[in-house]
């Protein structure tokens, strides 16, 4: 085989058609030959899903139809024929077809009426039994198609992934299903319009007309007032015949289950004769919808059952009741133990329980993949917000602020998760629905990685930042705990985004047995089945009363939607949802780490006690006050004022009046002069055992104070401010210190948890009999107490010898 395949390239390649081989094979394929290779796959998947669905079983059900009297049909000059005289059984639509001079059919019809069987049938038929001049149908999903595939392309892909797979000796190449497409030798049997979201119905159809060839064959089917909206809102297919789907006739009807019985059994005889004698009885009526005379025929195979049951009036007084048992035996149907697949009829219901009770609870009939959620996800993801915050401010603060901490980012984390899964909006979903399930989950995977790498970059950058700056720590330590934070906010964050609270809430599930590991995998499987339909973006039952079979809880009227009604206020921001819970999050606990910061930063003054000296004026200065203030709510700051004549001097000395266990930093306030043009004034201050601060101030101007060279320990040492007049004018200079007193380091509890000393601190080296200070980089000589022995420098430190 090898052997030949090499020949067959080696050929290709001296006839120069080496890309006609790598994309549709060998170089002498035909059409012909390749209409053969698609209608063999197109008829071993028709015949598979036939006898899944068990239509041959012993006969199909005679659904009847004939031509619509809706408002879509168009012009008998356009069509060729009378619509109106159209008619037939669910065997004859590919008559019709080939009848046709346009060969186009719309099929219309009810929910439960047989459209998707129609339109299998219709495939299997043609492929069994071709007839000269019959092009290959194709079955497609319309589920499946979105404006950003031209109709075209999708068309085409859709031939190719019919033509392969184990009936086909190869896979049909791109160009030969083009070609097939372009040349009218397939027939696109197009399955399910409504199943798209309703604006893109319209665009859809628009497509279709525009990408099917002029003598090209086609069949859509749509439920019907569906596509009459479509058609009224100036949407439909110029040259397609379109023709509804009939209720069952009762004779019909009763031929159907009596070839279906077999021979002998007469426990059928009393529902023939009701359904013979009054055919607009409720049991007659119900018999009328193709899906219940199947689902009757299934549920009362058995011969232990007694169909005869139908006819109580207690039990049965009306159709509802009468669906609701059949219906109750249409999972069991759809999961028979001979149909193909991985789940049981036990594991589907329950699965499909539980996809109810979250529809239930959401009040709708929509389900998506991020309705998903257990009662764990939303206190787990406050709980990790809270842990990783409560934890950081418990290694700084101490076990109060952790935990007040803790239960605040906590709070507003289960907040923020709660009012966007509330709502349903976690998740963008614009009316167009322009990606399917599959699509969007991958979608918001990403969004949610990505947001996760965001919040773990911007923590860790904001938290190692705030450790260098406020608390002087050293590079390793700031990215060792701006690492932990960040990688924590990270996890946390993926945790409460859409995707990862879907896949948390999907392994629980899993975990305990109440939905299967591949979830996605299971909606699909059930779409094929026919449990559930999927319209765009979202899964809806086939049958809703199914849905309320399925949980009691179940609205009749859903009064939310994952997609299609957005408000003003959330379409303006929806394109920010999916990270909305998350900013909200993160933000709180940066806000908390910010007042963290502000609060020790405005709460770490220390005031003076007057001592000695001479005595300053006392006053108070209005710095600010509310925009609306009448009750002289304002704020105000402590002024002291000396007057300094020329020549002259001040000197005053406070003690401090509390000592806290935590160093002092720096003098607070500012010091200003004013009163005498051109006059200056030398403002020193000193804290014992600290080189003084020496500065000059200028009339009509001010200065700040200055911090001290180096931390003190706290203790009650004297404070002094020294005034010098530098000028000789006759006139008065008043010098005035806003805000006076100390300014103690408000985080050094802070730096003693986390083990960094305080930036400046003087290294002390310990002696037999004395203690040595070394004050580097001093521009002045020490102030020494009664109790130093030694004052001298050494090179740029000055050593104090106590």
């Amino acid at each position: 085989m090898w052997r030949k395949r090499r020949q067959t390239v080696r050929n290709s390649i001296v006839l120069g058609d080496v890309n006609q081989f790598m994309k549709d094979g060998p170089a002498d394929a035909d059409p012909d030959r390749e209409a053969d290779r698609l209608r063999e796959h197109v008829l071993f998947r028709a015949r598979r899903e036939v006898a899944r669905l068990g239509l041959q079983q012993p006969t199909m059900i005679p659904v009847s139809w004939r031509g619509s009297d809706r408002w879509v049909q168009p012009s008998r000059a356009v069509l060729g024929t009378d619509p109106g005289q159209l008619s037939g059984t669910v065997h004859r639509i590919p008559d019709v077809c080939r009848d046709l001079p346009r060969h186009q059919v719309v099929v219309l019809g009810e929910p439960g009426t047989g459209k998707s069987v129609l339109a299998l049938s219709l495939v299997h038929d043609m492929a069994d039994a071709p007839q000269p001049g019959d092009p290959v149908p194709v079955l497609m999903s319309l589920s499946s198609w979105r404006p950003a595939v031209p109709m075209r392309t999708w068309i085409i892909r859709q031939i190719r992934q019919n033509g392969s797979g184990p009936a086909a000796r190869r896979k049909v190449g791109a160009q030969a299903a083009a070609a097939l497409f372009d040349a009218c030798r397939v027939m696109p049997v197009l399955d399910g319009l409504d199943e798209l979201p309703q604006p893109l119905r319209a665009r859809a159809v628009e497509a279709i007309d525009a990408a099917i060839p002029k003598g090209c064959w086609l069949l859509l089917t749509c439920r019907a007032e569906q596509y009459e909206a479509t058609c009224r809102a100036g949407s439909r297919l110029t040259r397609a015949a379109v023709v509804e789907l009939r209720a069952v006739e009762t004779r019909m009807a009763i031929d159907y289950l009596r070839q279906s019985k077999v021979a002998g059994d007469r426990r059928w005889d009393a529902v023939f004769e009701a359904i013979r004698g009054r055919p607009e009885s409720t049991l007659a009526r119900t018999m009328a919808s193709p899906l219940m005379l199947y689902l009757t025929q299934t549920a009362y195979q058995a011969s232990v059952t007694e169909p005869t049951e139908l006819l109580s009036g207690k039990e049965y007084a009306s159709r509802e009741d009468i669906e609701d048992r059949l219906l109750d035996r249409y999972l069991p149907a759809a999961y028979a133990e001979s149909a193909p697949g991985p789940y049981t009829q036990t594991r589907a219901r329950r699965y499909l329980s539980l996809i109810a009770r979250q529809m239930g609870r959401d009040g709708t009939v929509d389900f998506a993949w991020w309705q998903i959620r257990s009662l764990l996800t939303g206190p787990a993801v406050g709980l990790a917000f809270g842990c990783t915050w409560g934890w950081f401010l418990y290694a700084l603060l101490g076990s109060g602020w952790g935990l007040a901490t803790g239960l605040l980012t906590g709070l507003v984390s289960l907040t923020a998760h709660a009012v966007v899964r509330y709502e349903l909006k976690q998740v963008y979903v614009p009316e167009g629905a322009l990606r399917g399930p599959r699509a969007l989950v991958r979608h918001y995977a990403l969004i949610g990685v990505g947001s996760a790498l965001a919040v773990a970059a911007v923590t860790g950058v904001c938290v190692s930042w705030w450790l260098t700056r406020d608390l002087n720590a050293q590079a390793p330590l700031a990215r060792h705990y701006g690492a932990l934070v960040g990688a924590a906010s990270g996890a946390a964050a993926l945790l409460g985004s859409a995707w990862g609270s879907y896949q948390a809430s999907r392994l629980w599930f899993w975990l305990t047995g109440r939905l299967p590991r591949r979830l996605a995998h299971f909606l699909e499987d059930a779409h094929r089945r026919g449990v559930l339909r999927q319209p765009g973006a979202v899964y809806q039952f086939r049958h809703e009363r199914l849905l309320r079979l399925l949980d009691a809880r179940a609205v009749k009227e859903p009064y939310r939607s994952v997609q299609g009604e957005w408000s003003a206020s959330w379409r303006r921001w929806g394109p920010l949802l999916p990270v909305f819970a998350t900013t909200a999050q993160v933000g709180s606990a940066l806000v908390v780490l910010g007042t963290v910061s502000m609060l020790y930063a405005t709460t770490s003054g220390v005031g003076l006690d007057y001592r000695s000296g001479d005595k300053p004026g006392y006053g108070a200065r209005t710095v600010a006050c509310a925009p609306s203030s009448s009750d002289g709510s304002c704020t105000t700051v402590d002024v002291w004022s000396w007057k300094v004549p020329a020549g002259s001097s001040r000197h005053t000395v406070w003690l401090p009046a509390t000592v806290r266990d935590r160093s002092i930093q720096r003098w607070s306030g500012r010091i200003g002069a004013r009163g005498c043009a051109h006059a200056s004034v030398e403002v020193t201050l000193a804290l014992t055992g600290q080189a003084p601060a020496a500065f000059t101030v200028r009339d009509s101007s001010d200065a700040p104070t200055a911090d001290l060279p180096h931390p003190v320990r706290p203790e009650r040492r004297p404070v002094s401010v020294t005034l010098r007049r530098l000028d000789h004018r006759s006139c008065t200079l008043l010098v005035e210190w806003t805000g006076p007193g100390l300014v103690d380091d408000a985080l050094e509890p802070v730096r003693k948890r986390l083990g960094i000393e305080a930036a400046g601190f003087p290294a002390r080296v310990h002696t037999e009999n004395s203690r040595i200070t070394v004050l580097r980089n001093t521009a002045l000589p020490p102030i020494v107490n009664s109790a130093s022995r030694v004052s001298s420098r050494y090179g740029n430190a000055w050593l104090v010898c106590t």
